[in-house]
């Protein structure tokens, strides 16, 4: 989309690249990911009734890389569906429906992403989500 900020169009470039990463495996599809990723990057996690409002997921991009590696991101176990995908502010908003498969069968739920972006590299992402009965792998 030719029109759409460039961030948006950066966020959704490295949407597909995990994608494409997590249903091959490949180390030089997860090299791709690791490129639109700055250095620094943190992942936080919105927190469940705690003492503190965020929970650090990952710091930095080889972090980032490594948990998209799990078996449960690999795309037999997930996949993702852009609803909306927008800036917010500076920011880019990300919604999507989440379908993970696993020996109990099928859970979907809604998660939200806000993408923090900074020359040309993705900076922070915020992720909201039900944490309620979400099956850990």
């Amino acid at each position: 989309m030719a029109d759409e900020h460039p961030s948006v169009r950066l966020v959704r470039g490295y949407i597909e690249a995990s994608q494409r990463a997590r249903a091959s495996g490949s180390a030089p599809d997860f090299a791709a990911v690791r490129r639109y990723l700055a250095d620094h990057v943190v992942t936080r996690m919105a927190s469940p009734w705690t003492d503190e409002p965020w929970q650090v997921k990952q710091q930095g991009a080889d972090a980032m890389i490594e948990r998209l590696r799990a078996p449960i991101n690999a795309a037999t176990s997930l996949t993702t569906e852009n609803v909306n995908v927008q800036m917010a502010g500076d920011d880019v908003l990300v919604e999507q429906l989440s379908t993970i498969v696993d020996g109990n069968g099928r859970h979907v739920t809604m998660i939200c992403h806000i993408f923090s972006v900074a020359d040309g590299a993705i900076t922070g992402i915020r992720a909201y989500r039900n944490e309620l009965g979400l099956p850990l792998g």
